[in-house]
């Protein structure tokens, strides 16, 4: 079905002012920090490589979808290297990149229990828009043929991430540093990014009740330029540390439910978020889940990742 222009700009709208979010909206960050902060590339003691798919108010007419694959790792005692590949969809709308994202891990103690990681990422976006998926008032409209349609725009982001053992974390972020900028293709001719910058606070700490029974609360903050405020709190609950299950709420914005596991090297995640907008009595929430594959390094520490400890199997240093 062809939408109208109309239609796109409500749905826009929608998106930057009831989601509070101008890019792609994700609810498991807490099992991917990297995707907030460019200082948490190389921070575990492991590559983990991670898929994610979302898909936001089902059965509302082009509606976000939302897909990324990151991978990081460390190439030094103190170094770590990173990147993430992106496609966000939404209405007729694409946006599509890479991010590259590199941090140095400043040790804090003796035994390097306490780090912090300075990070910054380049990014490379291409934005999108379908003009076969618009009706306008004006035969081939020169504002939607033209504006920043089919472009590369690169951008940058940085962030301070602090981090104790697996247990505890802290980052800021800003992202989308670079508003105007040059052409990549043609340096007489500048481009507009339409995207504003963004700033992120993140931090959880992970509290062993028992043996066999924990809690990680996580809080979020994010402010967007555009002058937007959001807040998320969510409470997670963790099982031999092997399975989780949980709830966020986004204020003003959805409630959202979260379980988990891991079996071995992979770890995978589903969340359903309930709209608490008006947006509810069109769709049937959204839902989100992730893919992890964690690989073992020779810098690998076995403490660090539970799968070793229990398993042998996948233990093939011991």
């Amino acid at each position: 079905m062809r939408n109208t222009l109309y239609t796109f700009a409500i749905l826009l709208g929608i998106t930057l002012h009831v989601q509070a979010q101008q890019v792609s909206l994700n609810s498991q960050y807490l099992f991917n920090e990297y995707i907030l902060n460019p200082g948490a590339v190389g921070s575990k003691d492991y590559t983990p490589v991670q898929l994610n798919f979302r898909k936001q108010w089902t059965n509302f007419p082009g509606a976000p979808t939302t897909q990324f694959l990151t991978a990081h790792g460390k190439v030094a005692n103190k170094m770590g290297i990173g990147a993430n590949i992106y496609n966000d969809l939404a209405g007729p709308s694409r946006r599509t990149g890479i991010t590259f994202s590199g941090a140095y891990h400043l040790q804090l103690d003796k035994a390097y229990n306490h780090k912090l990681g300075f990070g910054l990422g380049l990014s490379f976006t291409q934005h999108f828009i379908d003009v076969n998926k618009l009706d306008t008032y004006i035969d081939n409209d020169p504002t939607v043929l033209k504006g920043f349609n089919n472009q590369f725009v690169p951008d940058a982001n940085a962030g301070i991430f602090y981090h104790y053992k697996n247990k505890g974390f802290a980052g800021i972020s800003a992202y989308n540093m670079v508003e105007k900028t040059r052409d990549l293709f043609n340096f007489d001719s500048s481009i507009y990014s339409p995207l504003v910058r963004h700033y992120y606070f993140l931090g959880g700490y992970h509290f062993e009740i028992t043996k066999n029974f924990g809690i990680k609360p996580t809080v979020m903050v994010q402010a967007i330029e555009a002058g937007v405020f959001q807040m998320d709190g969510t409470l997670i609950f963790t099982f031999n540390k092997y399975f989780w299950i949980g709830a966020s709420y986004r204020h003003n914005a959805d409630v959202v439910g979260l379980i988990g596991g891991q079996v071995g090297p992979l770890k995978f995640g589903y969340s359903y978020d309930y709209t608490l907008s008006d947006i509810a009595r069109y769709s049937n929430g959204s839902h989100e889940v992730f893919l992890e594959l964690q690989i073992r390094t020779k810098k690998t520490d076995d403490s660090s990742i539970p799968w070793l400890k229990r398993n042998r199997i996948y233990n093939t240093g011991n």
